[in-house]
Parts: structure tokens; sequence; C-alpha cells
């Protein structure tokens, strides 16, 4: 499977109260910096876990539980050298 947002792509982003699983955001870690990953879940506790598609990708269990308030938004949009993409 080949990630879907390729290196050097822009992105638009919005804020978005309701976070959808499987939706890509852009969220701050305090070791990484910001991060592009995929939602897949949420726990009790209102943490969410992040994971990338590719290989190579760092784990979900090397991200860990975001807080809502480190989440910058959702990707709704996507362009790069070889795509357009609507992420909605």
């Amino acid at each position: 499977m080949s990630p879907s947002l390729n290196n050097n792509t822009f992105v638009l982003i919005k804020p978005l109260k309701k976070k959808k699983i499987n939706k890509f955001f852009i969220f701050q870690h305090e070791t990484y910096g910001k991060l592009v990953k995929k939602l897949v879940k949420i726990d009790p506790s209102n943490h969410f876990w992040f994971e990338g598609e590719h290989p190579s990708s760092i784990s979900k269990t090397q991200v860990g539980p975001i807080k809502e308030s480190n989440i910058l938004g959702q990707i709704l949009f996507s362009i790069s050298k070889s795509s357009i993409k609507f992420h909605l």
C-alpha cells in the first residue's frame, strides 16, 4: 500500500471539533515536533492514537497517546507534484 500523502506535499488543514477515525491530522508531538498521521483510535481517556501508512513510519506506540489540545487540524486538501486530493 502506498502512502496517501507523499513527501513535499502541501496541505490545507482546518481545526475540527469532531475527529473521525481514518482521517489525516497534523498534531504537535513533544519529541518529534509536528507530525502528519492518520487517526486510528480514540481511547476511553479521550486520547488520540495516530499511525502512518508507510512501513518506515514511526509506530502508533512510538507516537503514543495525543491530547486533543495538541491536534492542530484535519487535512482537507493536499497537492503535490504527482497528485491533488481532497481528504473529506
